[in-house]
């Protein structure tokens, strides 16, 4: 708001001055006779006729500044909802005409200057010709500052972007890597330990690395391989496996043709999470989660078995959702069915 009201004033400023300068001969010519020494009669009828012509000539100006820098800057969008260029091209033509309307009326009969003048094409193509710096600065002026108003906007929604980027990696890595998951990983860790070989348990440990590793240095870089992502979720799935064992089910079915494609880091891995988060996982209704690739994208579904209560900002997909905005302008699709939850990633180039 601000910023509207600096550039009205710039608008306001601008027709002074423009005016001031378009009309800085007929300043001097009045300036000449009135400090004329020994004016005779037709000097002084000059001078007042001059005055006449001169106020009414500079008060349009001023107002056709004013009347057609204000439409073409904000009127229009008061007047015409859908912003039709014919109907603000047809609202230009009407103001015009009231113009030339009006300034017939004063010079025939407020100052009676010209009591014969008549409408004429000759009329109309010279008063064309004396308002065209006037009119084109006042059509073409608005749009320049609204070009302005408009780069400054993108400007100011990339920073806005930039920094939601930003909030997106720290709320996603919390996420992602929260002390619960760590908890349930080191908990499992325990029971192998207890209960299987030595190599079952550095087995687990290799894929913690992995896992971890591969989650730290994501936050370093804004895309990565759909290879390297897939071999994450290979270990991020051994993880999980050992977790839940049979109440547990995941499928990857991805052609090796769409590995060099690339894809944000962990969004495949949130959208397990997130499967994981809202569905009751048993053995006898066990969680399906099937990953595969069609037309350019992958796609991540699950059954529905979803809790009544869980415990989630609803952040994790809509920060997903603004890193693809921000990286490609594309966006997520999600489709939730009564037995079917399914995300469709776009794949990037």
């Amino acid at each position: 708001m601000k910023r509207k009201t600096n550039y009205i004033w710039v608008i306001i400023i601008s027709a002074f001055v423009i005016t001031i300068l378009a009309n800085v001969g007929l300043f001097n010519h009045f300036h000449k006779l009135y400090t004329m020494k020994d004016p005779t009669p037709a000097n002084q009828e000059e001078y007042y006729f001059t005055v006449r012509i001169g106020f009414v000539g500079v008060a349009t100006e001023l107002l056709m500044l004013f009347v057609f820098a204000f439409y073409n800057y904000s009127w229009k969008e008061k007047l015409f909802r859908n912003n039709s260029v014919f109907l603000i091209i047809l609202g230009n033509i009407i103001l015009f005409i009231a113009f030339i309307a009006m300034d017939m009326f004063i010079f025939k009969y407020v100052t009676k200057t010209h009591p014969n003048l008549v409408l004429s094409v000759f009329y109309l193509k010279d008063y064309l010709i004396n308002h065209s710096l006037v009119l084109t600065i006042a059509i073409v002026a608005p749009y320049m500052l609204l070009r302005m108003e408009k780069a400054r906007e993108m400007e100011m929604n990339l920073i806005q972007m930039k920094e939601e980027k930003s909030t997106a990696e720290l709320s996603a890595l919390k996420e992602q890597i929260s002390p619960h998951f760590f908890f349930n990983t080191l908990s499992t860790l325990s029971s192998i330990i207890r209960n299987e070989s030595k190599s079952a348990s550095l087995e687990f440990i290799n894929d913690i690395s992995n896992t971890y590793r591969y989650s730290l240095s994501s936050t370093k870089t804004d895309v990565v391989t759909l290879k390297e992502e897939l071999d994450f979720i290979e270990s991020y799935s051994d993880l999980l496996q050992k977790r839940f064992g049979d109440k547990l089910k995941i499928n990857m079915e991805i052609s090796e043709d769409n590995y060099d494609y690339k894809v944000p880091p962990m969004s495949i891995q949130l959208l397990i999470e997130n499967a994981l988060q809202h569905n009751i996982i048993t053995s006898e209704n066990p969680l399906q989660i099937k990953i595969y690739n069609k037309e350019k994208s992958i796609y991540v579904e699950n059954n529905v078995i979803e809790k009544e209560n869980v415990e989630s900002f609803g952040i994790g997909l809509m920060n997903l959702n603004n890193r693809y905005k921000l990286i490609a302008e594309k966006e997520i699709y999600i489709e939730k069915k009564e037995d079917l939850f399914s995300v469709k990633l776009p794949l990037l180039i």
